[in-house]
C-alpha cells in the first residue's frame, strides 16, 4: 500500500486481489448467449469462442467457490413484448446481436447455463442493459458486503464486459478483468477491447488470480493481508 494525498492505495496486484475484499462478476453466462440453441447462434452468430469460454467460467467459478471469494453473478434479461426496451435499445441489440429479443425472462434462453448456475445463498443481479451497474442495485451489494475489487469474467468482452468493468472503476471499486476468461463472437473486436483496458486497469489471467488467493489462503500473504486491510479500514 502506499499514501496518496492521505488515502492508502493498493500498490501491486496482489493486493488489489485479496481475497477477502474480492468479489467476482460472471457476466451474461445464459443459455441465449453461449449455446447454438440460443437465440443468438440461430440468428447467425458465431459462437466459437463461446464454446471454449464455458468450461474456462466454469472452472473459474468453481474455483472462487473453494477460495471462499464472493460470486455476484450477473444476468441480462429482456422483459416480455419490448416492456424493458427503449426504441434506442432496439436498434443496439440489432446491431450487436441481429436480433431484437434476447434472454426474456421466464424463457430458457435466460437461464444460466448448465455448470454456471448460481448456487443458494448466492447473490444474482438482475440487468437490462450492457452495464450491470445500470438501473440496478449492484452497487449497494457490494459496498455493503464489504466489497472493494471486483473481478469480471463472461461473455461479450468489448459489450457487458466492458461496459461493467469500466463502470466498477467509475463506482470506485479496483477493477480487475480476467483476460483468458473473457470472450466475444467477433474476435478482433476482443482484442481490441482487451488491449484498451490494459493501457487504464488491471487485466490479468487465470493463472494469476489463483496463485495469489493461493498465496494469502496457505499463509504466505498473511502479512501482507493484515497489513493491507489495516490501512484500507484507517
Amino acid at each position: 500500500m502506499k499514501e496518496v494525498f492521505g488515502k492508502m492505495v493498493c500498490e501491486t496486484i496482489e493486493e488489489v486481489l485479496n481475497p477477502d475484499w474480492c468479489a467476482v462478476l460472471p457476466i451474461d453466462l445464459q443459455n441465449d448467449f453461449m449455446l447454438p440453441s440460443g437465440v443468438v447462434g440461430k440468428a447467425g452468430g458465431d459462437l466459437t469462442a463461446m464454446g471454449e469460454l464455458l468450461p474456462k467460467a466454469e472452472h473459474f467459478i468453481k474455483r472462487t467457490r473453494d477460495f471462499g471469494v464472493k460470486l455476484v453473478h450477473i444476468r441480462i434479461v429482456d422483459l416480455p413484448n419490448g416492456e424493458s426496451d427503449s426504441p434506442s435499445w432496439i436498434r443496439s441489440k440489432g446491431l450487436m446481436s441481429n436480433v431484437h429479443a434476447f434472454a426474456v425472462e421466464g424463457t430458457w434462453g435466460a437461464e444460466f447455463c448448465e455448470g454456471c448456475e448460481p448456487r443458494p445463498g448466492e447473490l444474482v443481479v438482475t440487468k437490462h442493459r450492457s452495464s450491470a451497474f445500470v438501473g440496478t442495485n449492484l452497487d449497494m451489494i457490494l459496498k455493503n458486503n464489504g466489497v472493494k475489487t471486483v473481478v469480471i469474467i463472461g461473455e461479450q468482452t468489448p459489450g457487458c464486459v466492458e461496459a461493467t468493468y469500466r463502470d466498477a472503476a467509475y463506482y470506485d471499486f479496483y477493477n480487475v478483468l480476467v483476460e483468458d476468461c473473457v470472450a466475444a463472437r467477433d474476435r478482433q473486436l476482443h482484442d481490441a477491447s482487451i488491449n484498451i483496458q490494459k493501457a487504464r486497469h488491471d487485466v490479468v489471467t487465470m493463472d494469476q488470480v489463483f496463485s495469489i488467493w493461493s498465496k494469502y489462503r496457505n499463509g504466505s500473504l498473511v502479512a501482507l493481508e493484515a497489513s493491507a486491510v489495516t490501512e484500507m479500514a484507517k
